[in-house]
């Protein structure tokens, strides 16, 4: 019970990470800067009159690493209020401890390595053995669970933080300038959707992540090249990779593609109001054919990204 609480407590650090689960298979970048910061403008192109700036976060980072633009310093200052993924400030640790050890624990008796694809398995334990983790500690745990568990602590072993990411960063500055806090999703929400995917998917899922070649705190150094670079299109190319083999296409469809078209109905409602919202979501969340930008463009909406000065 003591390892399932700090394997919880580890989740519920990573728990706005969830677009970014799936870490990908990194490949050589080289950060191309277009002199955008990772910021949108979107006007309501319904006549309604509302806006929104839309930021693409990296939920994790190094104290200092992820310094604020100017653009973006003044978007939020302009607005009316913040909406983000989830308010961790809203989650209550003991309740989602519960939660996650609720639908995150495999029934009595049944363990992993029981349930798991022997290419999974393999895959699993030449990571566990890298990390320094027995591999027994993991047997209780389902794979939506454990991919989780990896990937946060990689990070945090790579000296990544939640507290340093920028989407907490806004909500910190929302809270002391009296702004009001939205949600376009809930931290309940997120754990129920990845405890609600079929068996299968779990174990695609878990061996999409741990198929890279590379550790989780290398892959995050290129996204956060990529995002201080305002490099949109380098970014889903590293990030949304698996998207194009169609083994792995539906572990993106689940954790990134249905979720995009969710948070891209719940920005429309919000432009229908008169008000200016900031909106900050995962960057893997913003990019790409199916990401955000991209289907608010489909709605009609006029969106354009901001350079980092203006």
């Amino acid at each position: 019970m003591k390892r399932l609480s700090l394997l919880s407590s580890l989740l519920l650090t990573a728990l706005l990470g969830v677009g970014c689960a799936s870490t990908p298979a990194a490949k050589p970048y080289s950060p191309v800067d277009t002199g955008h910061a990772f910021l949108w403008e979107v006007k309501d192109g319904r006549g309604r009159g509302g806006t929104a700036y839309l930021v693409g976060s990296i939920h994790m980072g190094r104290e200092g690493e992820l310094p604020l633009p100017p653009s973006m310093e003044t978007a939020f200052a302009k607005s009316d209020a913040l909406v983000v993924e989830v308010d961790v400030n809203k989650v209550d640790p003991a309740s989602m401890q519960k939660l996650v050890m609720e639908l995150g624990r495999l029934p009595d008796g049944q363990r992993l390595s029981q349930r798991l694809d022997p290419v999974t398995l393999t895959l699993l334990d030449r990571a566990a053995q890298r990390m320094g983790l027995a591999l027994a500690n993991l047997e209780p745990l389902r794979p939506w669970l454990v991919g989780m568990v990896l990937s946060v602590t990689e990070l945090q072993k790579a000296g990544y933080q939640q507290g340093h990411g920028v989407d907490r960063a806004f909500l910190t500055r929302a809270r002391d300038a009296g702004k009001d806090v939205l949600e376009l999703e809930t931290a309940e929400g997120q754990l129920r959707m990845l405890a609600g995917t079929p068996d299968a998917l779990q174990d695609l899922m878990l061996r999409d992540q741990l198929r890279r070649t590379r550790e989780a705190g290398a892959v995050l150094d290129q996204l956060i090249s990529a995002w201080k670079a305002g490099d949109a299109d380098g970014l889903a190319a590293l990030i949304l990779e698996g998207a194009n083999d169609a083994t792995y296409r539906p572990v993106y469809e689940r954790i990134f593609f249905e979720r995009n078209a969710q948070m891209a109905t719940g920005v429309d409602a919000l432009l229908a109001q008169p008000r200016t919202h900031f909106i900050v979501v995962g960057a893997g969340h913003v990019v790409g054919p199916q990401g955000l930008v991209a289907l608010l463009q489909q709605q009609g909406h006029t969106v354009r990204q901001l350079t980092r000065t203006e």
